[in-house]
């Protein structure tokens, strides 16, 4: 039976997650939440224009509009007229935006250093192996129905 088993992945899941966070979330800026900081992550990765946010995060404009607001207020990201198209605003990270995914990234480090440096080069093979599986269940599960 595979019940137990899931059960005590999803324990031990949590128990990981909580204790990487209470290490390095102390070290990160709490003042964002983690909607913003998925933003963030969007508009690093170029999706640079409200309504491509709204529609990647299936929430209204306006909800997206509230959050970016908050933060351009707190400097994280600005908002300029693409000059292919006037009537568009281009979002971009802002200095504070782009130095907090720098830090993030050397936080990222060091964990992977003391965390899974720790593992033999048989067991990150096993680890990729499975969570490459997941996410395959995941994207079929959930993102192959049409949405």
């Amino acid at each position: 039976m595979k019940n137990p088993y899931i059960e005590q992945i999803n324990v031990l899941q949590d128990q990981l997650n909580v204790r990487l966070a209470s290490k390095y979330e102390s070290r990160l800026d709490n003042q964002l939440t983690a909607k913003q900081v998925l933003l963030l992550e969007l508009i690093r990765s170029n999706v640079s224009t409200t309504k491509a946010l709204a529609q990647h995060l299936h929430v209204s404009n306006s909800a997206v509009s509230q959050l970016l607001n908050k933060l351009e207020e707190r400097g994280y990201i600005s908002r300029n007229i693409n000059p292919d198209n006037r009537r568009e605003i281009k979002l971009e990270l802002a200095q504070k935006g782009e130095a907090y995914f720098i830090y993030a990234e050397k936080l990222q480090q060091e964990m992977n250093e003391r965390v899974y440096g720790k593992l033999s080069l048989e067991d990150l093979q096993q680890l990729l192996m499975i969570l490459e599986k997941l996410n395959t269940i995941v994207q079929e599960e959930y993102y192959n129905e049409g949405d």
